[in-house]
C-alpha cells in the first residue's frame, strides 16, 4: 500500500510533483478508525460527543455542538487529492446548500500545524474556501472520527451522528484514468441530497485515498 510521502519535500517541488497525483494509496474506511485511534463508540451512525477544534487565532470550537447538518473534512496545504476535492466538491457543496449545511475543514497533519499560521492563512486565501479552516494540534477530532488520511470526509447529521465517511468523490480516480482534472461521481453530494430528503443513506463508506495524517 502506497501514500503520499512529499510531506518533507521542499513546497517548490512538492507542488509540481503533487499535481501529477503520483503515490497516492488507498485505506479501508474500518481499517482506518483502528489505525487512527477512533474509540469503538464512535463507528459509523453513532453521535459523537466532543470534537474540539481551534481557529487560527486560538478560539475553542467545538465541532459535534454545532447546530444543524456538519461537514468535516480534513485539510491539507500540500495534498493534491485535497486541493481538487475542494475544487470539485467541497467548495461546490458548501455554496449549494450554504445555511442548510455547515462545512469545517480540519488541520490535523504534523507538516500543516507546525506551519506559520500566515503561510496557512495565504494558502486558505488562495483557494477562496468558504467556510474555516480550523486546527486539530492534539488529534482529538481526527481520533475520535477516526481520519487517517486528506481529504477524508465526514457528515454528521443534526444528531452528531456520522452518516457518511471517505472520498469525497472520485476526482482522483478520475486523473489515474483520463489522465486529466476532472470529477464524474460526488460521493459527497449524494449522501447529502439522500440525507437532506430524510432517505438513507446509500453509500455510507467510501474507500479513502489521498496523504496520510503524519502525527
Amino acid at each position: 500500500m502506497k501514500l503520499y510521502a512529499a510531506r518533507s519535500v521542499r513546497p517548490l517541488i512538492f507542488l509540481l510533483l503533487a499535481s501529477l497525483f503520483t503515490l497516492v494509496g488507498s485505506i479501508d474506511p474500518a481499517a482506518g478508525a483502528q489505525a487512527g485511534g477512533a474509540l469503538p463508540s464512535q463507528a459509523l451512525g453513532l453521535p459523537t460527543t466532543t470534537l474540539p477544534a481551534f481557529s487560527l487565532d486560538g478560539h475553542v470550537l467545538n465541532l459535534a455542538a454545532r447546530p444543524g447538518w456538519r461537514v468535516i473534512y480534513f485539510w491539507s496545504a500540500t495534498c493534491p487529492c485535497v486541493r481538487a476535492c475542494e475544487r470539485y466538491t467541497f467548495v461546490p457543496l458548501a455554496r449549494k446548500y450554504k445555511g442548510l449545511v455547515s462545512f469545517y475543514a480540519v488541520a490535523a497533519d504534523r507538516f500543516d500545524l507546525d506551519m506559520p499560521r500566515a503561510q496557512i492563512q495565504s494558502s486558505i486565501a488562495a483557494r477562496h474556501l468558504p467556510f474555516p479552516v480550523l486546527l486539530d494540534p492534539q488529534h482529538k477530532v481526527a481520533q475520535t472520527l477516526g481520519a487517517v488520511i486528506t481529504p477524508q470526509a465526514f457528515l454528521l447529521d443534526p444528531q452528531g451522528r456520522v452518516v457518511f465517511s471517505g472520498i469525497p468523490d472520485d476526482s482522483r480516480r478520475y486523473l489515474n484514468r483520463t489522465g486529466q482534472l476532472g470529477v464524474t461521481r460526488s460521493y459527497l453530494g449524494q449522501a447529502l441530497c439522500e440525507a437532506l430528503a430524510g432517505k438513507p443513506v446509500t453509500q455510507p463508506q467510501i474507500k479513502d485515498e489521498g496523504c496520510m495524517i503524519a502525527w
